[in-house]
């Protein structure tokens, strides 16, 4: 897939997908609004594994293999870890007293250091729209800045911001109050769509492998 143009094969594959699904309702027995409402939430389940599946994929095959390794907070909940993965969780793990808990990190991004150990340098969320949990990535940050052993992780956000909820593109002069939170507490956004407002901690998503990169090569 070509990363510099999901933002229109995502538009294209949501209309295939809603046209097929709402066929799919009506021919149950459902109304025409009663299938239209089910097919746009049904719409809203399926893309957020696609869009992660799409990042995952992305980045896995542009990081060199070698020093960088990639997983998710999904794989992390598993049991039975190997003993590398079981020292990822326990290094993004965030202390509440007697219980501990994964940050939001749909994909995290370690690094084998020359002295053998391990290094969590970046995790990244992951999202389709803001209009539920906007700000619970820039929670999870200050939680990870609380602490020595989690501070140096960076912050990033992914996004096609489909509704322009953080893109400020028709409001050039005047951003939303979430694109302005995020921008100032996330250590990265990065839209997976063309049109959007540009600034040195917001950029299209094809700029993350070198920032990834440029970090991987300052930890350690």
């Amino acid at each position: 897939m070509d990363i510099n143009n999901f933002s229109s094969i995502l538009e294209s594959k949501r209309r295939r997908y809603i046209k097929k699904k709402i066929e799919k309702y009506v021919s149950l027995g459902f109304s025409k609004s009663e299938a239209i409402n089910k097919a746009n939430q049904s719409w809203r389940a399926y893309i957020g594994s696609q869009i992660q599946n799409v990042i995952y994929d992305f980045i896995s095959e542009n990081l060199p293999a070698e020093t960088l390794k990639i997983t998710t907070d999904k794989i992390l909940r598993s049991k039975n870890l190997p003993q590398e993965l079981e020292i990822i969780k326990r290094l993004i793990a965030i202390n509440y007293g007697e219980y501990f808990f994964l940050p939001d990190a749909d994909i995290v991004i370690y690094k084998k250091c020359e002295s053998g150990h391990l290094k969590v340098i970046a995790i990244i969320s992951i999202k389709n729209s803001f209009r539920e949990r906007g700000f619970e990535t820039t929670y999870w940050k200050l939680k990870l800045s609380e602490s020595e052993v989690t501070s140096h992780i960076k912050v990033y956000l992914a996004t096609p911001d489909k509704d322009d909820e953080i893109g400020y593109t028709k409001k050039v002069n005047n951003p939303s109050k979430m694109r302005i939170i995020l921008e100032y507490e996330l250590d990265g956004i990065y839209f997976l769509k063309e049109d959007f407002e540009a600034t040195q901690k917001a950029k299209h998503f094809s700029k993350i492998i070198d920032d990834i990169l440029q970090i991987a090569q300052e930890n350690c």
